[in-house]
């Protein structure tokens, strides 16, 4: 994952694989039920866990790919 962002229904996806879902879409990929929105809000505290997770996997491994 790399921008998670949250939809609709709370759940969190990547930005690219959830947008490609919603240009086709108008329902949660995991429950069918129909989006109220299709607005994609940010998941700026799963972000940060993300980028720490790598810094820190970078710091075991310097030559593993980022």
């Amino acid at each position: 994952m790399v921008d998670p962002v949250f939809t609709a229904c709370g759940n969190t996806f990547d930005r690219a694989t959830i947008g490609a879902w919603l240009k086709n879409n108008d329902t949660s990929p995991d429950t069918g039920e129909p989006l109220p929105h299709k607005t994609l809000v940010p998941n700026v505290a799963l972000r940060s866990d993300i980028c720490q997770w790598r810094a820190d996997a970078a710091q075991e491994d310097p030559g593993a790919p980022p």
